[in-house]
């Protein structure tokens, strides 16, 4: 009897984890040849210009920002070298117990202002609210609200927002100089996208000035490795697959870029929820099927934004664990997608992936090797089963693994040396003996108590973004 259960719960777990290869692998040879598609296109191809004053779309960027003060300055004054004719930024400070407000209001001298706010959308009451320009161009706003989470300060900036597009941008990530004109093009091009997502890569080595890079330096903690490596996966293969048929989920809230009317239609962000990203993402969606409105929501991979990663793992485990909670809320909220065909492919498609390969991956990831180790002390392991499980378990994960380093490199030339290439490709073999599960397991405890942790802050401990010092110092020594 045990050994009956046994095989049927192998023979479970290998269909699982072979479907899974199967549709891994299908996006990754097509992320392979639509991205080089793309890169032709582009060398040939004359890009519409967005510098003319009859040829853009002005933006509002929104800072989010609780206990920022470390960073906050950084971000400002990155945003203020991005190549691109008019926008604003907007800091909404969440209540922080730190001086966000005061080291922003001192390093741009601004000034107090008595501006009321039309709330479009529901959010915290504001403190107080102050004002001034960058470089006598730049229009700054600050705002200090009652605490009420990211998505609340999010629809606080969309309340003071002027602009018809507006980005939202995590206080510790840093746009290239191209990226906002290369995220608002999908706009320019098409008039029923609603939202696009931006192509987010690990910024804690990577040297910055003025928004360009000026040295990628090689990756040295073994964790900031495989988040480098996951992030290639994510944003150069499924993103890249579902953006073709218009089945993305998700956009990142490290930096995405929105209409304004669009996301007033669905009331806002959801302040119920940490996973605010993709909650929004999912209402839209859902809103514009359902009442039949063409629209497109797309990812543009050469609007870059480099973010800082988790150096420990208490950070990391916050992270998954916080990750994990907002897919879990956003599905659980929006089940009547699930297989439902009024939702067309986002409902028989994109949801029931999501369900099956993200939500539930992580108790199979460990649970599945549970079974084997329990399998070979009980003396029943099938050797053909292992050996498929060895095959597709994680043959097919370093050989996706690998493939989107390579195309990273191709694409972007951000793997500063062949040393480091190789180093990546040698943790991409690494990934699947112990990071991979221990991920998993921070996803799993995502699933206990997960009510209790809804609409937090969550905090990984940050430093300064590596500057043009760096490198003076470096050659001094």
């Amino acid at each position: 009897m045990l050994k009956l259960i046994i095989d049927y719960m192998n023979m479970f777990f290998m269909y699982y984890v072979l479907i899974y290869a199967i549709l891994f692998f299908i996006s990754t040879i097509f992320a392979v040849l639509e991205l080089n598609e793309e890169k032709r296109r582009k060398q040939y191809l004359n890009e519409l210009s967005l510098k003319s004053d009859d040829n853009y779309i002005p933006v509002s960027i929104l800072v989010p920002a609780y206990n920022e003060e470390k960073m906050i300055i950084d971000c400002i004054k990155s945003l203020s070298y991005l190549d691109y004719p008019e926008y604003e930024i907007i800091v909404i400070d969440d209540g922080s117990k730190d001086n966000t407000s005061k080291v922003v209001i001192e390093d741009f001298n601004l000034k107090r202002v008595p501006r009321p706010i039309r709330r479009l959308v529901k959010c915290k009451k504001e403190e107080y609210i102050y004002e001034g320009t960058i470089n006598d161009k730049i229009k700054l706003t600050l705002v200090k609200k009652e605490n009420g989470g990211k998505a609340d300060a999010l629809n606080m900036g969309i309340n003071i927002s002027k602009y018809p597009l507006f980005t939202s941008l995590d206080a510790d990530s840093i746009l290239q100089t191209d990226s906002l004109s290369n995220i608002v093009m999908p706009f320019m091009e098409d008039d029923t996208t609603i939202a696009v997502g931006g192509n987010i890569k690990v910024a804690n080595q990577v040297v910055l000035d003025k928004g360009k890079i000026i040295k990628v330096l090689p990756p040295k903690k073994f964790i900031t490795i495989f988040q480098t490596i996951e992030y290639y996966r994510v944003f150069l293969t499924t993103r890249v697959w579902f953006n073709s048929f218009n089945g993305n989920l998700i956009i990142s809230g490290a930096f995405g870029l929105f209409k304004k009317n669009s996301v007033l239609n669905i009331g806002g962000y959801d302040t119920d929820t940490v996973g605010e990203d993709m909650d929004l993402v999912v209402k839209l969606h859902s809103f514009y099927r359902k009442n039949q409105i063409p629209y497109n929501i797309k990812y543009e991979h050469e609007a870059i934004c480099w973010s800082q990663v988790p150096e420990t793992l208490k950070d990391l485990s916050g992270q998954r664990r916080r990750w994990h909670i907002g897919l879990i809320t956003s599905l659980k909220n929006h089940k009547y997608i699930f297989l439902n065909p009024k939702y067309g492919i986002v409902g028989i498609f994109s949801f029931l992936y999501f369900v099956v390969y993200e939500l539930f991956s992580c108790i199979i990831d460990v649970f599945g090797l549970i079974l084997i180790l329990v399998s070979y002390f009980a003396g029943l392991l099938n050797m053909e089963f292992l050996v498929v499980f060895l095959i597709v378990y994680i043959f097919y994960s370093v050989i996706i693994s690998i493939t989107s380093i390579i195309l990273e490199n191709y694409m972007f030339k951000h793997i500063p040396s062949l040393a480091t290439l190789l180093k990546l490709m040698l943790f991409a073999v690494l990934e699947s003996f112990g990071y991979r599960q221990l991920c998993s397991w921070y996803r799993i405890t995502g699933f206990i108590g997960y009510k209790k942790r809804k609409n937090q802050w969550s905090k990984i401990s940050r430093k300064k973004q590596n500057r043009v010092n760096y490198i003076n110092k470096e050659k001094k020594k």
